[in-house]
Order: structure tokens, then C-alpha cells, then sequence
């Protein structure tokens, strides 16, 4: 069984990736609201893209997860 100082280092990069993806998300948030606030005809059109590809990558990142814990 790995030593507690172990397991919180590797804990301790997750988190960090966690953080990182956290930010590049909130970098296409924004993004993505910028162009909402100047296309209000395609609003609708852009939201339902926005929409799935939100649950495509959800659902790739069930199937990654699956992957990554065997």
C-alpha cells in the first residue's frame, strides 16, 4: 500500500490537472458568451451546439474514466 505522502503527491497532480481543465473551461465560457452577447439571431443555434457538444464531451470523459481506471 502506497505511503500516505504518496498517495496526497499523486492526489495533489490530479487536483492541479482538475484546476487547469477548470480554467480552460471557464476561458471557453467566456468565449462563448462574448459571441452569444453579438449573434443574437443564432443565439438559438449556438446554444443547442454549445448544448451537445457539452454532452458528447461528457459523455467522452465517462468513457475515458472507464479506460483510465483499469
Amino acid at each position: 500500500m502506497p505511503e500516505l505522502e504518496e498517495r496526497i503527491a499523486v492526489l495533489e497532480i490530479q487536483q492541479k490537472n482538475i484546476e487547469t481543465g477548470l480554467a480552460a473551461m471557464a476561458v471557453k465560457v467566456d468565449q462563448m458568451h462574448e459571441v452569444l452577447l453579438q449573434a443574437k439571431g443564432a443565439r438559438w443555434a449556438i446554444l443547442g451546439v454549445a448544448s451537445l457538444a457539452g454532452f458528447i464531451a461528457a459523455k467522452f470523459e465517462n468513457i475515458m474514466s472507464v479506460f483510465a481506471a483499469k
